[in-house]
């Protein structure tokens, strides 16, 4: 059964300091859509900044999918996605924002006037040119915000009649949803008001929840297991030997912790199963509260991706380390992205066109050594790449990752006992 999930109000989950922000008059509610094999979390962002800007929680909702399914009824699902949002706020329409494959969609959805009733502003981020603005006969006020820098895009980008058009240049396929100067074009067309996006209180620790889904298809890894451990910035060790917190997720998937200290690097373990390998995530801490912290299992059942995965190494004699950038993509000639000596973001793994964000390293020949070569088998998807990378688990120095000027450091997990992904 095919995934059609709204996110609870996000208003459970920002529970630190209080905003300095102010309210903005009663806004109507945001439904968010992602794009293709994304998830909620391509939000994350664009979530904070309505929220420091003075949108309450409880307005702002994202919509899973499974996009690797093309006879789904993704239209119905939104529909009802939307009417619950209707009917948990009280509110008469909503506003509506699709991100690349999620704006295909977005307009399916406003084609048919009774379901383009319910929206009273569309905002159409980093998808294909349509011939008009959404709705019947254009009759949706739509925002349409492209770029010049969006290489999956770069056939299909430009101005639609009838909307409102914005470029913003050299922003990338998922900068475009995720940047701050795109925001402020969101915000200022649903509200007719540029926002004012104020600082949080520093605070000493805050709340963190999100979802535990398989990747790919957004399917719900309902009652998985999560761990949350404190680590070493230096070392990349866990401060200790038990979780520091952990809680099982509900049958959608969401899952919930109080009290994560800020400014130190986590470790947080799914155990999607007990038949299923652990994924670690990294991250080099948090600041803030946040709902869309989003873990991934791999992908089970038949498809394109597990079949992708399926060969991922499961060994003692090596590490499988996933390098995730979460709100941009790594080209070669404007980004720097290494792990250890070995230098990710070249021309032949992060070429502009491949709108690189997710790197799968390991040693795919067996040979002991880091080639450096790319993965053949991820020559054709987009968003996703594959390096030969060696990573021995017997060596217990730390591995270093660096992007843009920001580094973490993590210690070499066997294969067998996990997938490593370590996120920025």
């Amino acid at each position: 059964m095919r995934l059609s999930a709204l996110f609870p109000p996000l208003l459970a989950l920002w529970t630190g300091a209080p905003l300095q922000a102010q309210p903005v008059p009663v806004p109507r509610p945001v439904v968010l859509v992602h794009g293709f094999l994304a998830s909620g979390d391509t939000w994350a962002r664009f979530c904070d900044y309505f929220v420091r800007s003075g949108y309450p929680p409880e307005r702002l909702y994202v919509h899973d999918w499974n996009t690797v399914n093309q006879a789904a009824d993704h239209v119905q699902a939104l529909d009802a996605a939307i009417d619950r949002a209707l009917m948990r706020t009280g509110a008469q329409q909503v506003d509506l924002i699709g991100h690349s494959a999620g704006g295909g969609l977005a307009y399916r959805y406003l084609a048919d006037s009774a379901r383009a009733a319910k929206v009273a502003r569309y905002v159409h981020i980093g998808s294909a040119r349509q011939k008009q603005a959404a709705g019947p006969n254009g009759q949706t006020p739509t925002l349409n915000l492209w770029s010049d820098g969006d290489r999956v895009m770069a056939a299909n980008a430009g101005d639609i009649e009838g909307a409102v058009n914005r470029m913003l240049p050299g922003l990338d396929h998922y900068q475009i949803a995720t940047h701050l100067d795109a925001f402020r074009e969101v915000y200022g067309f649903l509200n007719d008001s540029l926002p004012h996006v104020r600082s949080l209180a520093p605070q000493t620790s805050v709340s963190l929840g999100g979802r535990a889904v398989f990747f790919g298809d957004n399917q719900p890894a309902h009652r998985a297991l999560i761990e949350l451990y404190y680590t070493d910035s230096t070392t990349g060790q866990r401060l200790s030997d038990t979780p520091d917190l952990q809680t099982q997720a509900d049958t959608q998937g969401y899952w919930r912790f109080e009290h994560v200290r800020t400014h130190t690097p986590v470790e947080l373990v799914l155990r999607a199963s007990e038949t299923t390998r652990p994924i670690h995530y990294f991250f080099a801490g948090f600041e803030r509260p946040t709902a869309l912290v989003y873990l991934r299992a791999l992908p089970a059942g038949p498809s394109l991706l597990s079949m992708l995965l399926s060969n991922l190494p499961n060994s003692t004699s090596q590490s499988v380390i996933n390098v995730y950038i979460s709100h941009q993509a790594v080209q070669a000639s404007r980004d720097s992205l290494s792990i250890g000596e070995f230098v990710l973001s070249n021309p032949t793994l992060a070429p502009p066109e491949k709108t690189a964000i997710s790197f799968f390293l390991y040693d795919e020949n067996g040979n002991g050594h880091t080639d450096g070569s790319a993965l053949n088998r991820f020559a054709r998807l987009p968003f996703l790449v594959g390096a030969d990378v060696f990573f021995s688990p017997a060596d217990t120095s730390p591995i270093e990752i660096y992007f843009n000027g920001q580094r973490q450091r993590v210690r070499k997990i066997p294969s067998d006992q996990g997938v490593q992904v370590v996120v920025f």
